[in-house]
């Protein structure tokens, strides 16, 4: 997050509050098990910002000194020289790191860092089969993004309240109401917005200038209470304390937690110097030293975590994670030294041509950026065959074809989003039901049934993250998806009800641990008439994106084999799957391994020809078309009888 040039009377405990947030945002990244709620750090930002920037062109304009252009100079000269670095960083490495398809995603993402527009990005790919957090080295410039866009308008609306003599804090305080509301109704009704939406997050950086305009005007000599300040001190601190321990990324953020995060950091700034917490613990020496290095500190951390993260295709180990921080750490205060203090501080601040400069080259920046994401991240890096199975990707290949938002929902979707060509009325009905992976079989069978080798129809209900397990709510909606679903089968009586899910999620990610409803839901389908019910095992599943892996494989061997042993599956796949064998067994229905189909003792295919040009997942495991096509026709004599 950025900072601001120091007040005429400088205070170091909002040094240290900086120093609090950011080492609250950078361990809960490094370790989040054990940090969860240091994401509150973003926060705490809003309002340091809101008050600092507030407090400077409050006085200014008191004193008739404000001027638009030097103003945002002076945000050029704070944001952009650490910026220009990091975005440097991060697209050269992410040549040799990234596939074209994760380098042209990362191009999209430099030009909206370059331009302040990463939130409305971000927002625009949230949803089940956006990338993983850790899998965007730039997503943590959403929160920069916001604040400058803020501060696009902000000096506007001071300057002409000020200009025709309003009453500052009242309208503060009302535009503060207007975007809190605002943001309050989104955390109710879509969480995406809530977080991204400028809107619903400004009210944050006008909690910090509400307190900046509601100090004593410039000259004046009110006296601070030292009660008062030890009473504000105190709680601020303990208010921050039950933030960082009880806040959790289920709860639903940003909200009220934000609202009691931000407000903490108020009562600590309106404590003044002489609160003891402020006093004693955020004017030491080592929380102001890293409050000096909070904003490179903040930019640099994270394209670090990111790229080891990807490097690894998992959560680096803790000791690995502790050189990174450390890593981090020293490239902000060389950041601070070498490139900040000269042009802030040093030769460099009085030189208007600087501005021009720095400008230019965050410019040049995002036009690098977006000649990547037009070049479609530049295939010609790798050999012929590595660039055509890498290139594509992302949300579009993983659901090509599986009539997305129709028949498969996405986890902010009701069951009346179904339609009702998700369920024909062709016989022999055969029913898929399940999460994403039960989607992911449409395309083979519409193909299937379009050869005309075999005459029957199709019935398909699936939603992201849900299995079909009635009674649980591993995400809101899942319930009513499959409350909506069994009432269908039902209604339809399929002759066939094949049953799909990632049946290990719980065990990788934790949103589903208790799959042991299975049978209870077995019993429901049976019992609403139904004859065959079909469970079917896991298609290969990898340890990471099977096309980063087969970057990562062709950079270590120099080749790209047809198949890849068990060392790079994911490790639970294969007990998962004599587990649901045995489970199918006990409650009397047909099981079907994808395993037994994708998989010899030399390993699992990578795709389905040596000259494939399309690998056999774009993610860790739902089939690309020419494998879903390939599994289908193998299955359908189980499935649907001899043609």
């Amino acid at each position: 997050m950025s900072t601001t040039p120091h007040l005429d009377n400088y205070r170091p405990d909002i040094d240290g509050l900086r120093a609090i947030a950011v080492s609250a945002v950078v361990l809960h990244h490094a370790f989040p098990q054990f940090i969860h709620g240091g994401f509150i750090g973003v926060d705490i930002f809003f309002v340091i910002s809101g008050y600092l920037i507030s407090s400077i062109l409050l006085d200014n304009l008191a004193k008739d000194r404000f001027s638009f252009a030097d103003f945002y100079a002076r945000r050029v000269k704070r944001i952009f020289p650490a910026l220009f670095l990091v975005l440097a960083f991060t697209l050269g490495f992410g040549w040799y790191a990234l596939t074209p398809n994760e380098y042209q995603a990362l191009g999209k993402h430099t030009v909206a860092g370059s331009f302040f527009l990463s939130n409305f990005a971000f927002w625009s790919e949230a949803g089940y089969f956006d990338a993983s957090a850790v899998e965007k080295p730039l997503l943590h410039l959403w929160s920069l993004a916001i604040e400058e866009q803020f501060y696009i308008f902000w000096p506007l609306i001071l300057f002409a309240l000020h200009r025709f003599g309003q009453a500052k804090r009242i309208w503060i305080l009302g535009l503060l109401l207007l975007s809190l509301g605002f943001n309050l109704w989104l955390v109710r009704h879509d969480l995406n917005a809530a977080f991204y939406n400028p809107l619903g997050r400004f009210w944050e950086m006008m909690m910090g200038a509400f307190l900046a305009a509601s100090r004593p005007a410039p000259g004046s000599t009110e006296p601070t209470s030292t009660t008062r300040a030890q009473w504000l001190s105190t709680l601020g601190a303990l208010l921050m304390a039950v933030v960082l321990v009880k806040l959790t990324p289920e709860r639903r953020f940003p909200g009220g937690w934000a609202f009691v995060g931000t407000l903490a950091t108020c009562l600590l700034i309106a404590a003044g110097p002489r609160g003891w917490f402020n006093r004693f613990v955020l004017s030491s020496k080592p929380m102001v030293w890293i409050g000096l290095i909070s904003y490179p500190l903040y930019l640099w951390h994270w394209p670090l975590l990111s790229y080891a993260h990807i490097d690894i295709g998992s959560m680096p180990r803790i000791r690995e994670q502790i050189g990174w921080v450390l890593l981090a750490v020293a490239l902000s205060w060389l950041t601070y030294q070498l490139v900040e203090k000269p042009i802030r501080f040093g030769q460099w601040r009085k030189h208007r041509f600087m501005t021009v400069v720095l400008c230019a080259t965050v410019a040049m920046t995002g036009l690098t950026g977006f000649a990547i994401l037009k070049k479609d991240g530049v295939p010609e890096r790798f050999p012929e065959l590595l660039s055509n199975l890498t290139t594509k990707g992302g949300r579009a290949a993983i659901v090509e074809g599986w009539r997305d938002g129709d028949c498969v929902l996405d986890y902010d979707l009701p069951p009346s989003n179904y339609k009702p060509f998700c369920v024909e009325k062709k016989r022999p009905l055969i029913f898929f039901w399940g999460d994403s992976h039960a989607g992911s079989l449409y395309p083979g069978f519409k193909a299937l049934q379009d050869s005309g080798k075999y005459n029957f129809g199709i019935g398909q209900r699936a939603g992201a993250i849900c299995p079909p397990i009635l009674g649980i709510e591993p995400r809101p909606l899942c319930k009513s998806l499959n409350d909506d679903t069994i009432r269908v089968i039902r209604e339809t009586r399929p002759d066939v009800v094949v049953l799909y899910a990632w049946w290990h999620e719980g065990k990788v990610h934790g949103r589903y641990t208790d799959i042991s409803g299975l049978e209870a839901t077995v019993a429901e389908i049976k019992k609403a008439g139904v004859p065959r019910v079909i469970l079917l095992g896991a298609v290969p599943y990898w340890k990471e994106d099977l096309p980063q892996l087969l970057l990562k494989v062709w950079k270590d061997k120099k080749t790209i084999p047809l198949r890849l042993g068990d060392e790079y599956l994911d490790p639970l796949v294969r007990t998962t799957t004599a587990e649901m064998r045995q489970r199918a067994k006990a409650m009397g229905i047909e099981f079907i391994s994808g395993m037994d189909y994708f998989c010899n003792q030399e390993g699992c295919l990578t795709r389905m020809t040596p000259k494939s040009t399309e690998p056999l997942s774009y993610d860790y495991g739902h089939l690309s078309i020419p494998a879903v096509k390939y599994y289908a026709e193998q299955i359908a004599p189980i499935v649907l009888g001899k043609p």
